[in-house]
């Protein structure tokens, strides 16, 4: 039996849409939420918008399509909230370059299955997350549209520090189309997680072996686990700052173990990181294996059975500052989340204000002047450094305090 009952994959060879849906999960589509691309949409658009859906909706639980990448599929793998998560690795928003504008506007055989299929499910809205003008015509729905003058003046002038993260933008979206106009300082900017015991029990195990491998002892060792790599130059903290600030502080605790995660975009930061550390802390720092990739679940499990995260702006921060939840239908403790890690947030080029968690971790980097620019503030794709280094701002010194604050925090049971 399928393990994932409410996935639809969109075959590129096969003339129609093929369902993997199994058991007694009725279909029953009412909203779509299509994402783009990035690990981050799904909670900064998808988990955003289900909740508020539901809010504003109870009867909507169960009734919510998701169409996105494989990848960001698992993050839905155990989420009741939806109907059915359908698969394609087809791009249908319009991109930046002139090439791509066309996208969703002239269908090739591909695109035109995708939005036959979507058109026979009859959807009532429409959240449009991406700029996908032909997609939302072909599919004759409502659409969750936003407050253009709101938009504008949140995203277009950054001229202002603001708390108007782009989740709450989302949720206010939502609302608008429930004719529900709450002010941004009401609207939660929480997001649920849902995985199964079995990723927590995974994660649990792992870090009990790092442990006994380390030269620290059991009852005394914290882990920290360090993300390397990112999607994008401009959110990817260089190798220098992580490597002398995490030096620092295991030079200060000697009971601390790094735990670095793998790399799939700059493939060899994992690696640099390792060697400029394994001279002097070889038997306190560890580097997980790059394949199989873990699924999504799992690495946010081992994350939030760790102590303290250092991480950019990537899908790594949101995986960990996403509230987890164990699926209704799986065992009970002990292999429960704990919600508990302690993230520190580096920032480069990007706004934390619109992509972080000021609520859920501790935010290093933020002032620069990139981050209150359209790009790379708020979209990174279109801006080029040119070779700069968008983390000059930050001194060694200043993210080992960080981190060693979190230490400290822990040692006193915060």
């Amino acid at each position: 039996m399928n393990r994932w009952p409410h996935i639809c994959s969109v075959a590129q060879e096969q003339a129609r849409v093929t369902s993997l849906a199994t058991g007694d999960k009725a279909d029953t589509p009412r909203f779509l939420i299509p994402l783009d691309r990035g690990i981050g949409d799904i909670f900064l658009a998808g988990l955003s918008a289900i909740d508020q859906i539901i809010k504003n909706e109870p009867a909507a639980y169960g009734k919510i399509d998701i169409l996105c990448s494989p990848l960001q599929a698992e993050a839905f793998e155990y989420d009741p909230r939806i109907n059915r998560v359908i698969l394609t690795d087809k791009a249908l928003a319009m991109g930046p370059f002139v090439t791509e504008w066309l996208r969703g506007n002239i269908l090739d055989d591909e695109t035109a299955r995708i939005m036959h299929y979507l058109q026979d499910r009859h959807y009532e809205a429409v959240l449009p997350t991406l700029v996908a003008p032909g997609l939302y015509f072909r599919l004759h729905a409502r659409l969750m549209y936003p407050d253009l003058f709101k938009l504008g003046k949140n995203f277009l002038t950054l001229r202002a520090p603001t708390d108007t993260t782009l989740r709450k933008v989302i949720r206010q979206m939502v609302n608008r189309y429930f004719k529900r106009d709450l002010p941004l300082s009401m609207l939660t900017d929480e997001v649920f997680l849902y995985m199964d015991t079995k990723n927590v029990q995974k994660a649990a195990e792992l870090m009990q072996q790092l442990k006994k491998r380390s030269n620290v002892g059991m009852g005394k060792a914290e882990v920290l686990v360090v993300a390397t790599d990112s999607a994008a130059i401009v959110t990817r903290p260089p190798t220098h700052l992580l490597a002398a600030a995490l030096a620092e502080v295991l030079r200060r605790y000697h009971h601390l173990v790094v735990c670095i995660l793998p790399s799939y975009t700059d493939t060899g930061a994992s690696e640099r990181l390792r060697s400029a550390l394994a001279a002097d802390f070889v038997e306190r720092v560890f580097m997980l294996p790059a394949e199989p990739r873990p699924p999504l679940l799992d690495t946010a499990a081992l994350i939030d059975q760790a102590d303290i995260l250092v991480t950019g702006d990537t899908g790594v921060m949101h995986l960990a500052a996403a509230t987890k939840r164990i699926r209704k239908d799986a065992a009970t403790p002990p292999f429960v989340p704990r919600n508990s890690v302690k993230i520190i947030a580096i920032f480069g080029g990007t706004n934390p204000d619109i992509f972080g968690y000021s609520e859920r971790t501790v935010i290093v980097g933020r002032g620069r002047k990139e981050q209150r620019r359209f790009s790379p503030g708020f979209v990174k794709e279109l801006y080029n450094p040119r070779g700069k280094d968008i983390f000059d701002h930050i001194s060694p010194q200043h993210l080992a305090e960080a981190i060693s604050n979190q230490v400290s925090s822990l040692a006193n049971g915060l």
